[in-house]
């Protein structure tokens, strides 16, 4: 399972790019005004400014009917070569919200994670539990690492059923539900509206004398950004010399918490000069009116909703010499773009298995925030209707590619590969941050000076299952 951005108008949040005014477009008359009409209203002079492909569809875009299911006609748009779906990632969503939880950390949820598998010469499939997060109802209700799941209110997953049990139980409408484990043990739990703090787990470890700081990372919230100072000024004070980045079920999240990030694991020399982490490169449209570097700093401001927040960095950047960062096909979008920024200025080994692919960011806006910007403009749209219509409806628009200091894109067209094969076994009995854990004991023995042994797939044949849980390798700006 993998978890796990012209008109610009006001976004749910924006960071990292500059936003811009300007006014919307919109379309001739319509003799008939519903909720297709509004929402395609929406999508169209959202898609048209932002999107990053616009420059060679502009005769697709153009051609929208108003009158067609407009969830269907945005994803027809997406971005192909060859007949082959490129853009995998542009979605209209009829409600954002739960998209929204997923990148921002914050919705009602049984804090958990897990990955999919399909059972050998069999259609079931099965939920093995990766970790939980702190004070989560799964937590609580005893579920750990390596838990395997069958059964989701006496419902057997397979093949034909497991998307639509997990987006109704699960995802979309969390409510209390009944988990079997192959065991035949249940667990039951409610789920709370919580924050799933992505720094997961962090401490300093010894390897032959020296130190080496292990961080778990789940998600570049904004929320995480001040955690991960802390931990930061705690390595440092620990006096690293080498850092495990664990980013192995981390699909991505907003740019500026990778440039806190970066600023704190890159070369002090560099984060002073403020050279070029990652460059933007938007469609003919945007492009011009966009800050397309994002530079290191040791020193930031983000603008949240709730206003602005001050972070210091100037203390919390150790100074590691070389950067081990666990991946595996779920790592995703910012996950990758700070694989890709980083590796220019310093010795990053990747151990794991190829990441996900994800070399582009977009937008999540909402219509609402859309119509908003329109009723300023003096046209004949019933504001009323419009709003009553396309309540809850978002767009995220996928709307850059991101590149390093040298216009290079690592992650482009398929992932990053290893340097050092590994895999990730939950069944391993260890959990997260444990020397012995299958993943970080190749990293630490690679770092020992120790020969890498043939990775193993651990105890099970593991047949993976597609499935992509809301907000899937969003990377926004």
């Amino acid at each position: 399972m993998r978890r796990f951005f012209l008109v610009l108008i006001p976004l749910l949040l924006v960071f990292s790019c500059k936003k811009q005014e300007t006014t919307p477009q919109i379309t001739p008359s319509a003799s008939t005004r519903d909720a297709k009409y509004y929402t395609n209203l929406f999508a169209y002079n959202t898609m048209n400014p932002y999107y990053l492909w616009r420059d060679t569809m502009v005769a697709e875009l153009e051609d929208w009917n108003y009158t067609l299911d407009p969830v269907e006609k945005v994803a027809s748009l997406r971005y192909k070569e060859g007949g082959t779906l490129v853009d995998r990632w542009t979605q209209l969503m009829e409600d954002y919200t739960p998209f929204q939880s997923s990148v921002t950390g914050n919705g009602k949820s049984f804090g958990m994670d897990f990955v999919l598998l399909r059972v050998k010469d069999s259609q079931d499939v099965v939920m093995e539990i990766t970790f939980t997060y702190a004070d989560s109802p799964a937590r609580k209700a005893g579920l750990k690492r390596g838990d395997v799941v069958r059964t989701v209110d006496g419902v057997t997953l397979n093949m034909s059923n497991y998307a639509e049990v997990l987006n109704n139980k699960i995802y979309y409408f969390p409510e209390t539900i009944r988990l079997g484990l192959v065991d035949d043990s249940t667990i039951t739990m409610t789920a709370v509206q919580m924050y799933a703090n992505p720094v997961h787990v962090a401490q300093t470890l010894e390897v032959k004398g020296r130190k080496v700081g292990y961080l778990h990372f789940t998600g570049f919230t904004l929320d995480a950004s001040k955690d991960l100072v802390d931990v930061f000024r705690q390595f440092k004070a620990d006096g690293i010399r080498e850092l495990v980045l664990d980013l192995r079920y981390n699909t991505g999240g907003y740019v500026t918490t990778g440039q806190v990030l970066a600023s704190m694991i890159a070369p002090p020399d560099v984060v002073q000069r403020k050279e070029i982490f990652n460059k933007d490169v938007f469609n003919s449209i945007l492009g011009p009116k966009m800050n397309a570097e994002t530079r290191f700093a040791p020193t930031m401001e983000i603008e949240l909703s709730s206003g602005k927040i001050m972070l210091n960095m100037l203390n919390a950047n150790p100074g590691i010499e070389r950067l081990w960062v666990l991946v595996t096909g779920q790592s995703a979008s910012a996950s990758e773009s700070l694989i890709c920024g980083l590796k220019p200025y310093m010795d990053v080994q990747l151990v794991g298995s190829r990441t996900y692919g994800k070399f582009c960011g977009g937008y999540l806006i909402t219509a609402e925030n859309w119509f908003k910007q329109l009723e300023k403009q003096k046209t004949d749209i019933d504001f009323t209707e419009a709003y009553r219509y396309t309540k809850n409806w978002g767009l995220y628009v996928i709307a850059s590619r991101y590149a390093d200091c040298n216009g290079v894109t690592l992650s482009m067209p398929e992932g990053i590969p290893a340097d050092i094969e590994a895999y990730d076994d939950p069944l391993d009995g260890h959990p997260l941050g444990d020397p012995s854990e299958s993943m970080l004991s190749v990293a630490l023995g690679r770092m020992g000076g120790q020969p890498v042994a043939k990775p193993t797939k651990g105890a099970i044949e593991r047949l993976e299952v597609p499935f992509e849980k809301p907000g899937s390798g969003a990377l926004l700006h």
